[in-house]
């Protein structure tokens, strides 16, 4: 008989250091849950053994050295880990332990940790109280990020926290004391003010140009706070899921993204257990869009005029041509386009600039100019596009202007830190992309591929506009519209002083467009 086992790529091995719930909410189980939840193979180092349902933690257990040893020999020799979440660590000696034992492997292994420092349980147990600096920052130096709660972050130091900037002085002084990367997470509010909101923060020592940050080392996440009840393991839950994501080889600004996105997802698909808090549903990841935070490189953007209204809105974008000169202009115009921009790299010619606008308005076609905002403010133009470094040299002045001026604005976006910026600033549109290999230019972003652009489309399709670019032609156009984009923008396949297409190739591209979009 034949064999009915399919194979399968082996999944990323995750371990998680922490104890085990025996009321299922946190600690080894929701890690477990999490992990198998996203894709990745989890193993355990169990560091004491709980006590514990919804109402409270009746008994801890820490295990023996020799026990945690036994453990982890047993993983190192078969099941090395490309991520390890740490969790509860029970007293002192277990932290000595894990530091030396994280230094050995590191060694001869490269893998990525990250520790939820667990000081205090939702359900009123305290854990860390006998540790102090000399016993937690060796840990620090040991891992990867850290991912206090506002409580944690005030006991691991001492700063009072009552504003956004004493997040930031905390956070600051983690990573003085040695941690690569922080994250203090905003689940608890310090004010009423900030009740109905909940921020993290995310602050790296690493080179921006390790995550997906662009110039920035640091940002807020911000989010609708849940009036959810059922809240159990929450941390464990964040915790795990970062260190599965970045497992699965997203950056470690991406897998922040994906983890809060993770975290809201859990929330609200949470339901009650028994008579206390019940825990947080790991659930694979869904696409939705209640669940998506906004990125702001500053907490000064949270007052911003933009948080509160964005920018102009626009219709559905259609067949979308980028052209730098005016015979391909006029001839899509003629062919029946949706919508232009106009993107000119080198030179700057005024004149060429002014014409296809008023062409295009003269056609009721919109046409957005890519980058020089301040042209598109002079001739009055009906939008821009700008790419992520484009936006970076932006200040919020600049942004505000745009905005006043009703021009639309259209965001590049080539990973998961990128859109949730993007959708801070509640931009007319979203440019997803590469899909594919570009014929026009070499690019150093990932690969988006179809399953990741059905993602994108399916949770930020339902906010915004959205169109996407990178290799679009017309073999592989209708698999494209099938992931549920209504637009999508190209250069190559339509471009006949460039790129030696014909005006018939050009003309046939727009017309297998609108028979599969009217499918």
């Amino acid at each position: 008989m034949a064999s009915s086992i399919i194979s399968q790529q082996s999944r990323p091995v995750v371990w998680s250091i922490a104890a085990s719930d025996s009321g299922g909410g946190a600690g080894i189980q929701a890690d477990l849950n999490t992990m198998h939840s996203l894709g990745c193979h989890g193993c355990t180092v169990i560091t004491a053994i709980t006590a514990q349902n919804s109402i409270a933690v009746e008994k801890i257990h820490p295990l023996a050295a020799v026990d945690l040893a036994a453990q982890w020999q047993s993983l190192e020799k078969d099941l090395l880990p490309k991520s390890i979440k740490v969790g509860l660590l029970p007293e002192p000696n277990t932290l000595r332990w894990l530091v030396r034992h994280l230094s050995e492997l590191s060694e001869k292994h490269t893998f990525f940790c990250v520790w939820d420092p667990v000081l205090k349980a939702s359900t009123g147990a305290r854990f860390l109280d006998a540790f102090d600096r000399v016993e937690i920052d060796p840990l620090l130096r040991s891992i990867d990020l850290i991912t206090p709660n506002l409580a944690e972050a005030e006991m691991l130091t001492k700063i009072k926290i009552n504003s956004f900037s004493d997040i930031e002085l905390a956070a600051k002084q983690l990573i003085e004391r040695g941690a690569k990367n922080v994250l203090i997470k905003g689940g608890h509010s310090f004010s009423d003010n900030e009740s109905s909101t909940c921020r993290d923060y995310f602050v790296s020592s690493q080179p921006s140009n390790q995550n997906s940050l662009g110039h920035s080392n640091s940002f807020w996440l911000s989010h609708p706070r849940q009036d959810q009840p059922n809240n159990h393991g929450t941390g464990c839950t964040l915790a795990s899921a970062i260190a599965s994501f970045v497992a699965l080889d997203h950056s470690l600004s991406d897998s922040v993204v994906l983890a809060n996105r993770f975290i809201q997802q859990s929330l609200r698909l949470a339901a009650p257990q028994g008579q206390g808090a019940g825990p947080v549903w790991q659930a694979p990841l869904e696409n939705h869009m209640n669940d998506i935070a906004a990125l702001d490189k500053t907490h000064s953007a949270f007052t911003s005029p933009l948080a509160e209204s964005g920018f102009s809105t626009t219709e559905d974008l259609g067949l979308y041509a980028i052209v730098d000169n005016l015979i391909d202009l006029e001839r899509l115009i003629t062919q029946g386009i949706d919508t232009l921009q106009w993107r000119v790299k080198e030179s700057k010619d005024k004149e060429a600039l002014n014409q296809a606008i008023k062409l295009c308005k003269q056609s009721d076609i919109p046409l957005y100019i890519n980058d020089d905002w301040q042209l598109a403010l002079e001739f009055n133009a009906y939008g821009i596009h700008l790419g992520q470094e484009d936006l970076e040299q932006l200040t919020p002045k600049d942004l505000q202007r745009i905005q006043t001026h009703d021009l639309r604005l259209g965001i590049s976006c080539h990973n998961e830190t990128e859109l949730a910026y993007a959708h801070s600033l509640k931009p007319s549109y979203l440019a997803f992309g590469p899909v594919f290999s570009p014929n026009s230019k070499i690019v150093d972003h990932k690969i988006l591929g179809l399953e990741k652009l059905t993602q994108w489309q399916s949770c930020y399709g339902k906010l915004y506009p959205t169109t996407c670019i990178g290799g679009i032609d017309q073999n592989n156009l209708e698999q494209v519209l099938a992931t549920g984009m209504t637009s999508v923008a190209v250069i190559s396949a339509l471009s006949t002083s460039t790129n030696g297409s014909t005006d018939g190739e050009s003309e046939q591209f727009i017309q297998l467009f609108q028979t599969l979009r009217n499918k």
